[in-house]
């Protein structure tokens, strides 16, 4: 995306993201169904405020019973997309910063990142006490001294 481009009245993306080239969320989950944006641009001279939310669907592997746990999650979006940081400060300190090298931000990338940076680093269903599990009816392997 070329910051440059964005209309200083706004601009929308919204919709599915093209699953084939986010190799590594793909990578970190057990099953990728659907990841949809809802952003919206707006250039303030060299920065372009992005504000919205991605929405992950999918399963992930239960760090607790080992099985296979579904997986929704709701990725808030609010930075500033400049080829500084402050620059991005300028405009509004409270914002993250995304840096767009030569005014060109890699948008697919970009919200990867967000959204592995989103996923949980032990994830978990719900507790158990024995059992099979309640999410993924796997019986947890039992811990041997």
């Amino acid at each position: 995306m070329l910051i440059s481009r964005v209309s200083p009245e706004g601009d929308a993306v919204v919709g599915e993201v093209d699953l084939r080239v986010w190799d590594r969320l793909r990578a970190a989950l057990l099953e990728l169904r659907d990841v949809q944006l809802r952003l919206t641009l707006s250039r303030r001279g060299q920065v372009v405020l992005a504000e919205g939310e991605l929405q992950i669907l999918g399963r992930v592997l239960c760090e607790r019973c080992l099985g296979a746990m579904p997986l929704s999650l709701r990725v808030p979006l609010r930075v500033g997309i400049g080829e500084s940081e402050a620059a991005v400060a300028a405009v509004d300190a409270e914002l993250d910063p995304v840096a767009a090298a030569n005014g060109i931000l890699d948008l697919q990338t970009w919200l990867e990142d967000e959204a592995l940076l989103a996923l949980p680093m032990v994830p978990r269903c719900e507790v158990w006490v024995e059992g099979p599990c309640s999410v993924s009816n796997t019986v947890p392997p039992q811990a041997t001294n």
